[in-house]
């Protein structure tokens, strides 16, 4: 039963943690998702403009948003489009919630163990972040510039996934994330085994 009440515990508490901190995450994560696509526009036609955390303009609710330029080529002087796309902040902190308190309750065998899995864990979330969220913040300058090219149905690779994340597969993500820190960290990391007593 001591397991059970511990689960939900840190359930209850994760949530509390997402509902008063979603904002301040955001924020604190803005820089980093800014790097994140920036580094995904590298010779595409793409160039961000800003990344902020602001009031949602169509909606209740504070929201992530980036705002990106498309460009016909990546030589021309003058976009051909402007792209907003909006997150909720209570969606942007869906990863750390999850993610985290997986790996907090996750059974180790020693408190070693314990600070490997938030050591493996800690480069692994980060690419986790930036194929959920800065990835779902992107999707709509691939498509953009499949419009620009003049395709009918310009159903990119980017907004395939983005899709993907929507309809329950950010949740998978984390999960897949955790287990995979988890497998590493024990691996580097092996449990002890007990020393053998002399007969």
């Amino acid at each position: 039963m001591r397991r059970e009440i511990r689960w939900a515990a840190v359930a209850v508490v994760a949530l509390l943690i997402g509902a008063t901190c979603a904002e301040l995450y955001a924020r604190l994560m803005a820089p980093y998702y800014t790097a994140v696509a920036r580094m995904l526009t590298i010779g595409r036609p793409w160039e961000i403009v800003a990344m902020e955390v602001t009031p949602s303009d169509v909606g209740p609710g504070t929201i992530l948003r980036l705002v990106g330029d498309v460009r016909r080529n990546s030589t021309d002087v003058s976009p051909a489009g402007r792209v907003v796309t909006r997150v909720q902040v209570g969606s942007v902190v869906q990863t750390p919630i999850i993610f985290w308190a997986i790996l907090f309750l996750w059974p180790a065998a020693t408190r070693r163990q314990r600070v490997a899995y938030c050591l493996v864990g800690l480069p692994i979330f980060l690419a986790v972040e930036a194929v959920t969220t800065a990835v779902q913040l992107m999707h709509n300058l691939p498509e953009a510039s499949a419009l620009l090219a003049g395709e009918v149905d310009p159903l990119t690779l980017w907004e395939r996934w983005a899709q993907f994340l929507e309809n329950g597969g950010h949740v998978a993500v984390d999960v897949c994330g955790v287990l995979c820190a988890i497998f590493i960290a024990q691996k580097v990391y092996p449990r002890r085994r007990p020393a053998l007593m002399a007969a």
